[in-house]
């Protein structure tokens, strides 16, 4: 009994301790990732549409992205940018080859 009482005793304080490390990353940071996530979510709209008449708004989207990674380049460093940027180009691939292009041609500059 005085075993289980103590192990449940560790194991409560673990989860305490556990529940505590969250993400501690600066406000700009995650102001930033909101930027991302809120951008991430409008493209994901466009891509359960139909892609064909969604170019203009891939379009618009990629270069608002694109943007969004030169605004905060020095914050994401250069293989954090690159890396972004080459994913969402995979990700467009099968809806706008265009959109894909600008990316992978943005990536290349990091």
């Amino acid at each position: 009994m005085r075993a289980q009482t103590a192990i449940a005793g560790v194991l409560l304080l673990a989860a305490v301790l556990l529940v505590g490390c969250g993400y501690n990353g600066s406000p700009a940071a995650k102001g930033m990732e909101l930027k991302f996530d809120r951008l991430d979510y409008e493209m994901s709209t466009l891509e359960t549409g139909t892609a064909s008449y969604s170019q203009p708004q891939f379009a618009k989207a990629t270069d608002r992205y694109i943007a969004l990674v030169r605004k905060y380049a020095d914050v994401l460093g250069p293989a954090e940018a690159k890396r972004r940027l080459r994913e969402k180009g995979d990700e467009l691939g099968s809806y706008c080859l265009p959109c894909t292009a600008t990316l992978q041609d943005e990536a290349s500059r990091y």
